[in-house]
């Protein structure tokens, strides 16, 4: 496999860990993550509302705003890991 095409499946392995992440700590939190609530974008995805209410960046811009939010902040996250998994070689 082409070097270019492990970067890429890491940079998502790596989003989606982030991800996966971001939805656990919010759950556990529950109303406390007021300002970007992962875990209600999966509810509202599900069709539920959620349990934890709305965050502030809901409130302001609105559902699809906060998913693109969420979805921006994590694959950030997964470029700035790939970056130092790339950065820092285990061989």
């Amino acid at each position: 496999m082409r070097a270019g095409m492990k970067t890429v499946y890491l940079f998502l392995g790596l989003s989606a860990a982030s991800l996966i992440v971001m939805i656990v700590v919010d759950s556990l939190l529950g109303p406390k993550a007021e300002f970007l609530n992962a875990y209600s974008v999966i509810e509202r995805m599900l069709g539920r509302t959620p349990s934890a209410g709305e965050s502030l960046v809901a409130r302001k811009l609105g559902p699809v705003a906060e998913f693109g939010l969420v979805m921006i902040a994590n694959l950030v996250i997964g470029g700035i890991l790939t970056a130092a998994v790339r950065l820092f070689p285990t061989r």
